[in-house]
């Protein structure tokens, strides 16, 4: 794949995303950066004025900085908030595809609460991929996602997954966890114990 551009992983904290970039960065040879580390370590971040333990990234910033960082060839952009980069022609124009990670929320609440994360942190983040957060926020790009359900697979699987829907033009977004009724209950739990705020995902 000798293009130039942005290739943009994206997903729920605990989907995947770190993992399949460097499979990929390895794979084709080229840098990827993982945004929100980036904006922190550029200092392009302010407190959350809500209070929650999280930040607003500061958008144009971050954006030109990018843009700076970025040599030739192809970057991987690793965000849980790609539409802000997407609604930008600069990067728009550029990007080969978006790589959409899902995750089923029940197998997700698992693997967040292995990392030790505080329960309210763990239950937003669950919540704002049940309620389908990202993928609503990028549907208008639907035609060049690459929507993949990591819940049981192998990460050393996602590689091969990634270019096969590449090589079948395998593009869309279709996964709805809401639609999904063995969750519904599972869901309306979380509602229920979290004071859920669908504009924001946590790292």
């Amino acid at each position: 794949m000798n293009e130039e551009g942005f290739i943009f992983i994206s997903g729920t904290p605990g989907t995947g995303k770190s993992t399949l970039a460097k499979l990929i960065s390895e794979e084709l040879n080229c840098n990827y950066i993982e945004v929100s580390d980036f904006a922190v370590k550029k200092n392009l971040v302010i407190p959350d004025e809500t209070g929650r333990d999280t930040y607003v990234i500061k958008e144009d910033e971050l954006k030109e900085e990018i843009l700076k960082e970025k040599g030739k060839g192809l970057t991987i952009l690793v965000t849980h908030y790609p539409d802000v980069f997407l609604d930008d022609d600069r990067f728009y124009l550029n990007t080969l595809f978006l790589i959409l990670l899902r995750t089923n929320p029940k197998i997700l609440m698992d693997r967040l609460n292995k990392k030790g994360w505080d329960e309210k942190k763990v239950k937003e983040n669950v919540l704002a991929e049940a309620f389908n957060t990202i993928a609503e926020d990028i549907y208008d790009y639907k035609d060049i996602v690459i929507e993949i359900d990591t819940s049981n697979e192998n990460p050393n699987n996602l590689l091969d997954i990634v270019f096969n829907k590449i090589n079948t033009l395998d593009f869309g977004i279709r996964i709805n966890w809401l639609l999904n009724e063995t969750l519904i209950d599972f869901i309306s739990s979380l509602v229920d114990d979290v004071n859920f705020n669908n504009d924001r995902i946590s790292d």
